[in-house]
């Protein structure tokens, strides 16, 4: 990474301040959208529309806590590869870039945590909804490597887009104020930790060989389908978990999980969504194949 970009970086995480201690966690609303109407997985389908304005907001609730459980996730990983490289490297400044990250990434997980622990909304065994290769490559791949930095750029990257159209959804959609705030406080330090992948990214793959750059290519394809299925797409547990106790829906957790797979509406905001980050590793020669683009 250009010394310049790193000491930019560390200037801007300066002062650190604690978001557990940003945020008023007395006045977490669970008569409020947690995510907006227009970002959730079933905006659009009838049945869904027609359920009372409480259940389809309950879902948003769940939704939102299945996100945060997916990001807890992917901090741990990035958190675990970044402390092991501490040792790895004599450059001052980049200890310092790697040591602001994990401190942010730990700070949102706390951030997370805290939201479900007060509100009472999480996702009980959400390890059993890891994608697979996206987490050998988390774990196992060259932390030095192309394959690991693009997985880490669409890792950070496609969650982010969700919490922008939190942070845009609060005039239409009036968002629970927290968890606008959690959202605007989070995304402040993915900015950061975006370019940091990004640059790194950039530079790799100016390294990389042609062929090296189509093995990562094929890699990441089946590792960004396996992201964006377990982000835009939630299990059926968090439909059974949001609308099971309602008597107004009798369809199930699979049913509903059926129903957001066979939205067109989703696929579209999904595409949408994957279309950046795509077109940044195409204009690197990173030809990435998704069946969501």
């Amino acid at each position: 990474m250009p010394p310049a970009l790193v000491h930019s970086l560390n200037d801007d995480s300066l002062p650190y301040h604690d978001p557990l201690g940003k945020l008023n966690w007395d006045s977490v609303a669970r008569d409020a959208w947690w995510l907006p109407p227009e970002a959730l997985s079933l905006a659009g389908v009838p049945a869904f529309e027609r359920l009372p304005l409480a259940d389809r907001q309950r879902l948003s609730h769940f939704e939102f806590a299945h996100l945060l459980e997916t990001g807890m996730w992917l901090e741990s990983l990035f958190i675990s590869r970044l402390a092991s490289d501490l040792d790895k490297t004599a450059d001052t400044a980049l200890k310092r870039r790697y040591l602001h990250e994990i401190r942010e990434e730990a700070g949102h997980s706390l951030m997370f945590i805290e939201l479900m622990a007060r509100s009472g909304v999480s996702i009980p065994d959400a390890r059993a909804h890891r994608p697979r290769l996206a987490r050998l490559v988390g774990r196992h791949a060259p932390a030095d490597g192309l394959l690991f930095w693009t997985t880490v750029l669409a890792g950070e990257e496609f969650p982010n887009r969700m919490n922008a159209m939190v942070r845009a959804g609060i005039e239409q959609s009036t968002v629970s104020a927290v968890v606008y705030r959690m959202v605007d406080l989070h995304m402040r330090d993915e900015a950061r930790h975006i370019a940091h992948a990004r640059t790194a990214v950039e530079s790799l793959a100016r390294e990389a060989s042609r062929w090296r750059k189509r093995l990562t290519s094929a890699a990441l394809g089946i590792v960004i389908d396996q992201f964006a299925r377990v982000m835009f797409f939630p299990p059926p547990p968090v439909y059974r978990l949001a609308l099971g106790a309602s008597e107004t829906n009798s369809a199930s957790g699979i049913q509903w999980a059926a129903l957001a797979a066979a939205s067109t509406a989703r696929s579209e905001l999904v595409s949408q969504s994957l279309q950046p980050t795509l077109a940044f590793l195409d204009r690197l020669g990173l030809q990435v194949r998704s069946r969501f683009a």
